[in-house]
């Protein structure tokens, strides 16, 4: 099992798990399920097209022969709309020919099964270190309001002043943050907030509205019908 350490990091991301195994697929998702975030796992890339189209998702563990798409089409096709998702290859296959296709699509790393559970839990530690280096960026937001990502603090662009927020609003500017190029549904942002908890209908757009009054109304665009998201002046390293 993971340790503490690496348990506390773990638990605000998001893992896709893809293999058409299903036997080892079943294994992996109830391993990691009880560390990360949310775990999503299925047998096909058809399927997480679907799931990555509707969700934030951080981390992708992908198995590379699967049918009618091999991995390396997949995380193409990935790379090529959502750059930003962490990508870890799990998988049986060692020939040359897929190993250099791989090199390009900037890969966290590259398994070969069968791999032993402090391999994988070592790479997922590294991966989620990745994240949280290329996470470490300040953005400002429309309206004159400063988020550091790293540090996880919101402040007054011009004065500097510390904005006090929840752990719930606070949870809510990360994933918009993080999902800065997407419109967040409310059933998706419920999913992220509140998880298993039952919830009022209103419970997005209340939150919504407390945060709007502590960031600025145009920092978050209501999307009608659709959902949310942030709106950035600019980010700096």
């Amino acid at each position: 099992m993971l340790d503490l350490g690496i348990m506390s990091c773990c638990n605000r991301y998001t893992v896709l798990c893809v293999d058409d195994e299903k036997e080892f697929l079943d294994y992996l998702s109830a391993i990691l399920q009880h560390y990360f975030l949310k775990v999503y796992a299925v047998l096909s890339v058809q399927e997480a097209y679907e799931i990555i189209e509707d969700n934030p998702i951080d981390i992708i563990i992908t198995d590379l022969y699967m049918p009618k798409t091999n991995g390396i089409d997949f995380i193409k096709k990935i790379r090529s709309e959502r750059s930003s998702i962490s990508v870890i290859f799990l998988t049986a296959c060692f020939e040359k020919d897929f190993l250099h296709a791989a090199v390009p699509l900037g890969l966290d790393a590259y398994l070969i099964k069968p791999v032993s559970l402090e391999k994988l839990f070592e790479t997922i530690q590294h991966t989620i270190e990745l994240i949280e280096s290329r996470s470490s960026k300040t953005y400002v937001l429309k309206g004159g309001v400063s988020f550091d990502l790293g540090d996880e603090v919101v402040y007054a662009t011009a004065t500097r002043k510390i904005i006090d927020v929840t752990q719930k609003e606070l949870a809510l500017l990360c994933l918009l943050i993080k999902n800065h190029q997407m419109i967040l549904s409310k059933s998706v942002i419920e999913g992220y907030l509140w998880e298993f908890e039952s919830v009022a209908d209103s419970s997005v757009k209340t939150l919504i509205k407390k945060l709007r009054n502590k960031i600025g109304e145009s920092a978050i665009v209501t999307h009608s019908t659709i959902g949310y998201s942030i709106v950035l002046e600019e980010h700096t390293p």
